[in-house]
C-alpha cells in the first residue's frame, strides 16, 4: 500500500528532526511522558544504507549531491561525492534547514548555483523534497527492522523562528512532507539504493507531485500530522528536548541549550510537583542564534589558511584548499578531542593548538554571541524560579545541554562559568525509564529533539513573566542562589 493512502497508526507518534548537519527521526508510543520506558522510545536508523559504512545509522547527513554522471545522491554517499568533487569546484546542497530558516519562501523556487546543480533543473524546494523523501523511505525501512509501525502521525522540529517566518515556514514544511511522501510512493526503494536516483527519475516524480494541488494544501491531509491545540504540526527544538528529557521528580527550572550544526536553540521550562506530570514553558524564554557547530568549522578553515599563509583564491593553493574544506569538520573534532591538530601541506606540516584557536578574535566573538543568547534565556528562568518558590524555599535552576555541539568548550562553560553569578548544575535526561544501550546513551544529546518531538504531551506555556519581573527578580534571585 502506498504511503499516501496508508492509515496512520495512532498508537505511536513520530518526529523528524530536519537538522542542519544531521537529520534524525524517532517514534514514541502514545503514553503520558512520565510513564515512558525504553521500550516505548525508538530512534530510527535513517542513516543505515545497504553496503555502505556509516559512523552511526541513527544520524543521516543532511546532504544532497547532484552528480555530473546523471544521478542524485543522499546522505553519506552525497557527502563522500562532494569531497571528491571539491577539486572541480563542485558543491553539495547542504544544510537544507538553512534554506527554510534564512531565505524568503520565494527563494526556494530559484535556480541554484551551477556549482550545486550543473543541470539547472533543480531548485532548493525540489532538492528539499527529494531529501525528505529519502529520509521517509529510510525511516520506513528502519521502522520495519525495529518492529514498530510506520507511517505514524508526524511532528516536525523547527527552530524558534520569528512570528512571520514561523507561519510561512510551517506551511512550507508541511507541504514538503506531503510532497515527499508522494515522491517516496513513486520512487520507492530507488531512494535508498546505492548510486542514488537518476536525474530523469527525479524530474518525472517531481513534475507529477509538485503539480498536484493536494500536496500544496496541508489542511487537505490532516491525518499525516500530529497537530497541537493551535493546529501546528511543528515543535520548537528546545521544547522538544524538554518534552523528552525532563521528568517531574521535583519542582525546578531547567534551561535548555540545544546546540546543533546551524542553529542554537534555547528555552526555559518549569516542572511541577513530584507525580503531577506537569512541564511548563517559561513565557518569552525561547531564543535562537543562527550560529552553532558548523560556524566553528568555517572559522577553523580560515584560521588554518591564515596560519599557513594560504590565499584560498590562488589557483596554486587549490589542492590544499580543497583538502581543508573537505575535512574541516573532522579537523575540528580532532582539535577539540586531542587539543592539537597537525595538517600536511604541500611541502610542510602545520600544527594548531586548541587554546590558540579558541583565543582567536573570531572564535571569541562566536563564544560571546552564544553566551549572550543563553544568558537571555537564563534570566527568564531565574525570574520564573523566583516567582515560583515553595514555602520560601528557592526553586533550583539547572541547565540541559543537547545537540552535536553540546561538548564545545564555549558551551560547557555555561555550566562551569555561568553568565550569571549563580550555581548552575547540569541536568541529566530522565526520560525514558529503563535500561538503555550504550549507543543510545552516546547519541542521546543528538537524538533529544527527535525523541522529545514525538512525546505525546508537549510542555504548555506557564503564566507570563513580564520584562520588569525578569530585571528585578533576576537581581534578587542571583544574590539568593549565589549565597545558598
Amino acid at each position: 500500500m502506498s504511503l499516501i493512502e496508508a492509515r496512520r497508526n495512532r498508537k505511536w507518534i513520530g518526529c523528524i528532526d530536519f537538522g542542519t548537519a544531521m537529520s534524525k527521526a524517532a517514534v514514541v508510543r502514545r503514553k503520558p511522558r512520565t510513564e515512558l520506558t525504553s521500550a516505548d522510545v525508538v530512534p530510527l536508523a535513517v542513516g543505515d544504507r545497504d553496503g555502505m559504512g556509516v559512523r552511526s545509522g541513527l544520524l543521516l547527513p543532511s546532504v544532497v549531491y547532484v552528480s555530473d554522471q546523471g544521478t542524485i545522491l543522499f546522505g553519506k554517499e552525497a557527502e563522500d561525492a562532494a569531497i571528491r568533487g571539491e577539486r572541480r569546484n563542485r558543491q553539495a546542497f547542504v544544510s537544507p534547514k538553512e534554506y527554510l530558516s534564512t531565505r524568503d519562501p520565494g527563494a526556494l523556487d530559484e535556480v541554484l548555483e551551477r556549482e550545486i546543480d550543473p543541470t539547472g533543473d533543480f531548485t532548493g524546494r525540489k532538492l528539499l523534497a527529494l531529501f525528505l523523501a529519502h529520509l521517509l523511505v529510510q525511516a520506513g525501512r528502519a521502522a520495519a527492522i525495529a518492529h514498530v509501525p510506520w507511517p505514524v502521525p508526524l511532528r516536525i522540529a523547527r527552530p524558534a523562528w520569528d512570528e512571520e517566518r514561523a507561519v510561512a515556514g510551517e506551511q512550507a514544511l508541511r507541504s514538503l512532507v506531503l510532497q515527499a511522501f508522494a515522491i517516496a510512493d513513486r520512487l520507492g526503494g530507488q531512494l535508498s539504493a546505492a548510486g542514488g536516483i537518476t536525474h530523469d527519475a527525479a524530474r518525472s516524480a517531481l513534475a507529477a507531485v509538485m503539480s498536484d494541488q493536494r500536496f500544496l494544501d496541508p489542511a487537505a491531509l490532516p491525518d499525516f500530522f500530529e497537530l497541537s491545540a493551535n493546529g501546528s504540526a511543528s515543535v520548537l527544538e528546545a521544547t522538544a528536548v524538554a518534552a523528552g528529557a525532563i521528568g517531574d521528580t521535583r519542582r525546578r527550572v531547567v534551561v535548555v541549550a540545544d546546540i546543533g550544526g546551524g542553529t542554537s536553540d534555547f528555552g526555559a521550562f518549569m516542572t511541577g510537583l513530584p507525580g503531577r506530570g506537569v512541564l511548563g514553558e517559561v513565557d518569552g524564554s525561547s531564543g535562537i542564534l543562527r550560529l552553532a557547530g558548523d560556524r566553528l568549522d568555517v572559522l577553523l578553515k580560515f584560521y588554518i589558511f591564515k596560519q599557513a599563509r594560504i590565499d584560498p583564491f590562488d589557483s596554486g593553493s587549490k589542492g590544499v584548499v580543497a583538502h581543508v574544506r573537505a575535512n574541516q569538520r573532522a579537523f575540528k573534532e580532532a582539535l577539540f578531542t586531542t587539543g592539537q591538530l597537525t595538517i600536511e601541506l604541500v611541502d610542510d606540516f602545520l600544527t594548531i593548538r586548541k587554546e590558540d584557536f579558541l583565543a582567536s578574535p573570531d572564535v571569541q566573538e562566536f563564544a560571546r554571541l552564544l553566551r549572550s543568547t543563553f544568558r537571555d534565556t537564563l534570566e527568564r528562568g531565574v525570574a520564573c524560579a523566583r516567582e515560583n518558590q515553595l514555602q520560601g524555599r528557592r526553586t533550583p535552576v539547572e541547565a540541559l545541554l543537547t545537540g552535536g555541539g553540546r561538548s564545545l568548550p564555549m558551551v560547557t562553560d555555561f555550566i562551569t562559568d555561568p553568565p550569571l553569578p549563580i550555581r548552575l548544575d547540569e541536568a541529566s535526561p530522565e526520560i525514558p525509564e529503563g535500561p538503555l544501550d550504550q549507543t543510545f546513551m552516546d547519541l542521546r544529546p543528538q537524538l533529544a529533539v527527535a525523541i522529545g518531538g514525538a512525546v505525546m504531551n508537549l510542555p504548555h506555556q506557564t503564566a507570563r513573566v513580564r520584562i520588569r519581573d525578569v530585571v528585578d527578580a533576576t537581581a534578587r534571585t542571583v544574590h539568593e542562589i549565589a549565597n545558598a
